[in-house]
């Protein structure tokens, strides 16, 4: 009995195909990288005298039959949030976001959308592949520690069969001109230190991977400047810094010196005007101390002189005296 319905449930999608239902796949086989998001595109076509009722995704991991009974990745009627998000709408829509990628999301996917009247699934689905991005140090030259003049090859890899991939590179988030698997470096130098992502992409999804690189070795060895935009400028404002601090040091110094200069002159002329002064007064002290001697001498001259009038008088005096006693 359950064969027979079932069996009627296909006829009835087989009836509704012929009445213009269909779904359309933008791919059948798609690549997505684990732990990333893949968009699986799709359109689905009925009379536009039907109203779209329910939409469904299937995995046919969990679901061997035509998505007529569940599990579903997602249903319409569900509110249930998970890796698997609906971005299409009950018009023409039914895309299919994956987040967070896993290996056990691989597999076959359909899309099937119930009407007022009818129904129809989307046959074949897509096929999901899942895998890892890989990044791969392989050395041409040297050993041991990466030194300035190594050779090597980056290489990105990702084990897909899906076509149109793309890959870029990228140093440090700035994005770099080559493109392709292989990322080469003829001859190390130390601005080649830095973190190196390869993204992979496609038109239904995108990964990265990064890789770190560290060469070791004298600064001396490589005279080439870093080339990281902000160390650049970290050295600038260094320079720029250091320059305004030698050319205050030098004006600073020139002013001191300058007025150390006009005040030990001032300092000379004062001293100098002092001495010519002090001279001046001495010059007058001796002038004054030889008047004052001139002086005393007169005195005693004077002195002199009167003493030796005297001396005459009194001498006169006994003469006359004398005389007189004789007569």
């Amino acid at each position: 009995m359950l064969h027979l319905v079932l069996i009627l449930l296909s006829l009835s999608d087989v009836l509704t195909q012929d009445s213009n239902y269909r779904v359309k796949y933008a791919d059948n086989q798609i690549c997505a990288v684990r732990g990333f998001s893949v968009s699986i595109p799709c359109s689905y076509y009925y009379p536009t005298s039907k109203k779209v009722t329910q939409m469904l995704w299937c995995s046919m991991n969990s679901n061997k039959d035509w998505c007529q009974y569940p599990p579903y990745v997602y249903n319409s009627a569900s509110n249930t949030k998970s890796d698997f998000e609906f971005t299409g709408d009950d018009k023409s829509n039914c895309t299919l976001l994956i987040h967070n990628v896993q290996f056990s999301y691989s597999g076959e996917y359909k899309f099937r959308f119930i009407t007022n009247v009818d129904k129809w699934t989307g046959d074949p689905g897509v096929t999901l592949q899942v895998t890892d991005l890989k990044v791969s140090l392989i050395r041409l030259s040297g050993n041991g520690t990466l030194k300035p003049g190594d050779s090597l090859n980056l290489k990105c890899d990702v084990n897909c069969t899906q076509s149109s991939s793309q890959f870029v590179w990228s140093k440090n988030n700035e994005l770099l001109p080559e493109s392709g698997t292989v990322l080469h470096f003829p001859a190390l130098t130390l601005r080649d230190s830095g973190n190196y992502t390869c993204t992979w992409k496609t038109s239904t999804a995108s990964g990265s991977k990064t890789i770190s690189l560290q060469v070791e070795g004298n600064n001396l060895e490589d005279p080439e400047s870093p080339e990281d935009p902000e160390l650049w400028l970290i050295w600038i404002i260094v320079y720029v810094i250091a320059g305004v601090i030698v050319i205050v040091t030098v004006i600073s110094g020139a002013v001191i010196y300058k007025r150390r200069r006009v005040h030990a002159e001032d300092d000379s002329n004062l001293y100098t005007n002092v001495k010519q002064k002090k001279s001046e007064s001495d010059h007058h002290g001796n002038i004054r101390q030889k008047k004052s001697e001139s002086d005393y001498h007169g005195n005693i001259r004077q002195k002199q002189d009167v003493s030796d009038v005297y001396a005459n008088v009194k001498m006169e005096e006994d003469n006359f005296n004398l005389y007189a006693n004789v007569s």
